[in-house]
């Protein structure tokens, strides 16, 4: 799991995510139905929702959804990511202060070399 903290702290990884336009999240699974806990999120997530990383770090991504969030989408983002297809999504999340908005975002699953399983999601509001 050290490559994978190590990538994600890397210049690299640091520099892309800093220059995406969108909001960049990464979970790591915790179990194997599909738990995650998010560990990195750049600049433009905080834009975007208000919360900050040492926020949200080891919180679910479902500290975004809430009673509008279409959950026949989230079940879809479920299958495909299990089967190992790329998500790509619409729904109404909320930012920390409750507000509303829609988001478009995509998720694909990522296996690293301890077999440790990550999710890496691009995120924007969605117009």
């Amino acid at each position: 799991m050290s490559d994978t903290r190590e990538s994600l702290a890397s210049p690299l990884f640091e520099s892309l995510a800093a220059l995406a336009f969108s909001s960049v999240m990464v979970t790591r699974a915790t179990d194997e139905q599909g738990a995650s806990e998010i560990v990195y999120v750049n600049d433009r997530f905080t834009e975007l929702t208000g919360y900050t990383a040492e926020e949200v770090k080891g919180k679910t991504p479902g500290l975004l959804q809430g009673p509008k969030t279409d959950r026949k989408v989230l079940e879809r983002l479920d299958r495909e990511v299990s089967a190992g297809q790329v998500f790509h999504g619409r729904t109404t999340n909320y930012r920390k202060d409750g507000s509303e908005f829609e988001i478009e975002w995509k998720v694909t699953r990522v296996v690293d070399f301890d077999d440790v399983t990550y999710y890496i999601a691009v995120q924007r509001a969605a117009s």
